[in-house]
């Protein structure tokens, strides 16, 4: 179902529907009503563990994962939306959480609901209506769809209010620092060898982790080895002889770009493997990043990070950064092949003062000291 016949049924249903919420049925959404991630997936499955009394929903628009997780954790828990029916269980719900749009579309939904956006990161580049590519009529769509039904907005910083109420055209008091759900995980206990070796049962022996997460470029495939003296086999045998496995996660549309530098101890680390990896980032021993928000999560496990901007000044000109890059990327910034080898075995210690510096910017609510955020944000819930 498209988003206008969407639109429609909801509307109808709305009106005419005889529809009364119930505030013990909470729906989840993320990206495109059709992924299982983002704070969404992490804030569910804390529901359904810890919250008897609430009946939480999950939209999964596309049949083959619908069936799946249907399979995994049962299929009373997953919906879709591309039916009026499935629509109406929608509008049944008294809450709603999303990380990206909208589990159904229409205007004054939050009249007699709660509609929460958890988000899904913090937002280094510019978002939603700051984003300078966004046009006339998708700004108008946004602002109707999505600014107006909001009850409230997620971040992790008090830092970030300003920030998040201009990008979503709403009023700072609806922007609550309340955390990311996600984060929870990061302080969770992971079994790395367990894990890696479920995804690659052929893995050599290994004494560090690292994970390269580059961002999406809508210009071109993103160069993963930006180097004029880039050598194939010099880092195949770097890896080799300091016992070093590299995973590749690139966007999916660029699954390709990694494929040349696949082997031994180069892996790709995909949806296939891991849907939501934020979940097991505390896993890796070094996270190689450009302009990818990941690394603010990262930031929590205090450990070293590495950066890639070769294309700054093409990305910062079509998308525009809300922070000035330097000052908020703790971590080197290596120009050459021979400078990128010696950063991998380094334990970042001389980068640990700016990566607390940045760490305190962006994650104000952090744990233990915090407890679990999950449990903060259900609190903040009930309140409301």
């Amino acid at each position: 179902m498209g988003k206008a016949k969407n639109l429609l049924y909801t509307g109808w249903l709305k009106l005419f529907g005889g529809i009364h919420p119930d505030p013990y049925i909470w729906l989840f959404s993320s990206t495109d009503n059709c992924h299982y991630n983002y704070n969404s997936r992490y804030l569910f499955e804390y529901v359904k563990e810890h919250v008897p009394e609430v009946t939480p929903l999950f939209v999964i628009n596309d049949p083959e994962l619908r069936d799946s997780l249907s399979r995994q954790y049962g299929s009373r828990y997953f919906i879709e939306t591309e039916t009026p029916s499935g629509i109406r269980t929608a509008l049944q719900s008294g809450v709603w959480f999303t990380s990206a749009g909208l589990p159904a579309y229409g205007t004054h939904l939050n009249r007699s609901r709660l509609i929460i956006n958890l988000w899904h990161g913090v937002p280094l580049k510019k978002i939603a209506l700051l984003d300078p590519n966004l046009k006339k009529a998708a700004r108008i769509y946004f602002r109707k769809i999505f600014s107006e039904n909001y009850t409230c907005v997620l971040t992790t910083s008090h830092e970030l209010i300003s920030l998040m109420a201009r990008s979503f055209a709403i009023s700072e008091d609806k922007i609550k620092v309340w955390g990311q759900p996600r984060n929870d995980g990061m302080f969770q206990t992971n079994d790395r060898d367990k894990i890696l070796n479920g995804f690659y049962p052929d893995l050599p022996e290994y004494s560090r982790a690292i994970l390269y997460a580059p961002t999406f470029r809508d210009y071109g495939q993103v160069q993963l080895f930006p180097f004029e003296d880039f050598d194939q086999k010099q880092l195949e045998n770097f890896l080799e002889e300091n016992h070093l496995l590299l995973l590749i996660r690139t966007h999916v549309a660029e699954q390709g770009s990694a494929a040349p530098y696949l082997g031994k101890r180069i892996r790709f680390l995909g949806n296939q493997e891991a849907e939501d990896v934020t979940g097991i980032l505390n896993i890796f021993d070094c996270l190689i990043t450009d302009y990818s928000s990941i690394y603010i999560d990262y930031l929590l496990t205090d450990k070293p990070m590495i950066f890639l901007p070769y294309d700054r000044q093409q990305y910062l000109d079509g998308r525009g950064m809300n922070f000035d890059y330097d000052t908020v990327t703790p971590g080197p910034k290596p120009k050459s092949f021979k400078q990128f080898l010696p950063v991998l075995l380094d334990n970042g210690e001389s980068w640990q003062k700016e990566r607390e510096r940045v760490n305190h910017l962006f994650n104000e609510i952090r744990k233990p000291c915090s407890g679990d955020i999950c449990d903060r944000i259900l609190q903040q819930i009930k309140h409301l």
